[in-house]
C-alpha cells in the first residue's frame, strides 16, 4: 500500500498539481514556492510548497502534508477517495497514452524536414543526430497532426481532450521544437519550444513526467539538475 501511495505521488508533484488549478506561487529559495493559501482566505501569502519534499505548510492555517492531505482538505474527502480521485486524475487511459506516442513519433518524422528547426536546434547547440534520435525531439510544423492522427482511428474529441488541438483545431505545438516526456515506457506529455513568435513554452495539460531523461542518468554518481530542457 505504502509503495502504491508513494508511486501516485510520483505521478504529479504537488507544486503541478497546485498550478493545474490555478494557484500562483513565488520562489522563496531553492526548493520553496510561496503564495496565498488555497485552503483559507488570506491577504498576506503564507502557503509554502517545498518542492524537494513533495509537501505544503501553511502558517497561517497551520495546515500542511503531502499532496493527498492537501486532497483531503481542499475537496473534504477521506483518504481514501483523495486516493481514488488522484488515480483517477494520473492514470491517462489507454487511447490518451497511444495518441501521446503516435503524436511524439509524428513529430519525430518531421523534423528533418522542416530547415528552419534544424537551424534552430543547431543555434542551440543540439547537433548530434545520435543524440537528437535518443532524445526523440521532433517538430510540430503544424496542418497536418489533426489529419494524421484522425486517419489512425483517434476522435477529434480525444485530441482535443488531450491537449494536442487548440480551440481552432488546430496544431496546440504549431512551430515548436518538440520533447516528449516519458514516465518509464510510456509518453505522459509532451514540450514545445517555440521557433517563433509564439509564446515560448507549451505543455499539454496533466503530469509532466518528473525530472526528464532521469532514467537515463539516475545510475551515475553525479548528476547535474537544470531547470529548462536546452540548458
Amino acid at each position: 500500500m505504502g509503495e502504491d501511495v508513494d508511486a501516485l505521488k510520483r505521478r504529479l508533484p504537488l507544486l503541478d498539481y497546485l498550478r493545474q488549478h490555478n494557484w500562483t506561487g513565488h520562489p522563496a529559495s531553492r526548493s520553496e514556492f510561496v503564495g496565498l493559501c488555497p485552503l483559507h482566505e488570506e491577504t498576506r501569502p503564507s502557503f509554502y510548497v517545498n518542492t524537494r519534499k513533495n509537501v505544503f505548510y501553511c502558517h497561517g492555517c497551520g495546515q500542511g502534508g503531502d499532496l493527498i492531505r492537501f486532497i483531503q482538505l481542499s475537496r473534504h474527502l477521506s483518504f481514501r477517495q483523495s486516493l481514488a480521485r488522484l488515480d483517477l486524475q494520473t492514470s491517462p487511459t489507454v487511447d490518451s497514452a497511444a495518441v501521446l506516442e503516435q503524436a511524439a513519433a509524428f513529430y519525430q518524422q518531421q523534423l528533418d524536414h522542416y530547415p528552419e528547426a534544424m537551424r534552430y536546434l543547431n543555434r542551440r547547440g543540439v547537433q548530434d543526430p545520435a543524440l537528437i534520435g535518443e532524445l526523440e525531439i521532433g517538430y510540430a510544423p503544424g496542418g497536418s497532426l489533426r489529419r494524421h492522427l484522425t486517419a489512425q482511428g483517434h476522435s477529434f474529441d480525444l485530441l482535443r481532450q488531450a491537449g494536442l488541438l487548440n480551440v481552432n483545431g488546430s496544431d496546440a505545438f504549431y512551430q515548436r521544437i518538440v520533447f516528449p516526456l516519458r514516465q518509464g515506457e510510456h509518453v505522459v506529455n509532451l514540450y514545445g519550444r517555440s521557433i517563433g513568435a509564439a509564446f515560448t513554452h507549451r505543455f499539454l495539460p496533466g503530469a509532466k513526467g518528473g525530472l526528464y531523461a532521469w532514467e537515463k542518468v539516475r545510475h551515475y554518481p553525479e548528476v547535474i539538475v537544470i531547470e529548462g530542457l536546452f540548458d
